[in-house]
């Protein structure tokens, strides 16, 4: 009944729409960003000659992200978002993936579970409309020969080589980057994906038990970025963060639950998420 292809350029505004009736304010540079990151890792569904449902993934080593899944109302409960996700693990598997991970909203976890994914821990997406002016102190900015070091140090919290998104981001001028410690030997660092409008500030990553340097860092990245509607999700555990962030303005939007298909792969630190679309 359903055919899932792998989506091409042609696909981004079809793509786009569908994913806007969900109130979720993409462009269709996104997908251009995923497709980049992951060419085949992007997929859509077609019922004949119709475009239906698509779904986006992305391989980091050994852990893959399923992220953005959608499907136009009226094929619904007919099997065609189920297609796209089995379609999307299959080919992570292929890539050698052991652990597929996604943000679940609430009233999909119950259909994520039935295809073996597991809860593993609450999260909420937290926003500031207009972020207003906030001082903070200098930190350091990691030099290019050095994203390295916090890549492997990523490696560590993460579970996966997520090199490939990390340096889209951290080499990209206009976004931002900052570390706390001896880079070699990195306590924490925060990155942000500035737009013209909108930032997202994330990941950020920090050893466990250093809840004030993930707030100073914090800080580094939301006082560049005053005048702009700032978005980041974390872990609902975290109260000293949130309260930092509901005291500068931000407001929970709405919250979601990590799952994991097969063995979690989450380590003891402190963890911001780079979207809900790729972990």
């Amino acid at each position: 009944m359903f055919q899932i292809k792998p989506m091409r350029e042609g696909d981004f505004p079809f793509a786009t729409k569908l994913a806007n009736t969900m109130g979720w304010n993409m462009a269709e540079e996104d997908f251009q960003f995923n497709s980049n990151l992951e060419p085949e890792g992007c997929l859509v569904a077609f019922h004949g000659r119709e475009r239906v449902g698509i779904s986006t993934c992305i391989s980091f080593g050994s852990v893959g992200w399923f992220g953005n899944l959608i499907v136009k109302e009226k094929y619904r409960n007919k099997g065609a978002g189920t297609l796209l996700v089995r379609n999307s693990v299959n080919y992570l598997r292929s890539r050698g993936v052991k652990t597929v991970g996604l943000y679940a909203y609430s009233d999909l976890s119950g259909f994520y579970g039935s295809l073996g994914f597991r809860l593993d821990e609450d999260f909420k997406v937290l926003c500031s409309e207009k972020l207003g002016s906030l001082t903070a102190e200098n930190l350091q900015t990691p030099a290019p020969r050095e994203i390295a070091a916090l890549e492997a140090f990523d490696v560590r919290c993460f579970g996966g080589d997520r090199r490939k998104l990390l340096e889209s981001i951290i080499l990209d001028k206009g976004n931002l980057c900052y570390y706390i410690g001896e880079i070699r030997f990195p306590v924490g660092y925060v990155a942000a994906t500035v737009y013209e409008k909108m930032a997202w500030v994330g990941p950020l990553v920090c050893r466990e038990g250093k809840v004030d340097a993930a707030i100073r860092l914090l800080k580094a990245a939301l006082s560049k970025l005053s005048g702009k509607s700032v978005y980041t999700v974390l872990p609902k555990k975290e109260t000293a963060i949130s309260n930092m962030l509901f005291g500068v303005g931000f407001q929970e939007d709405f919250s979601v639950s990590r799952m994991f298909l097969g063995e979690a792969v989450a380590r003891n630190c402190i963890y911001m998420a780079e979207s809900l679309e790729r972990g």
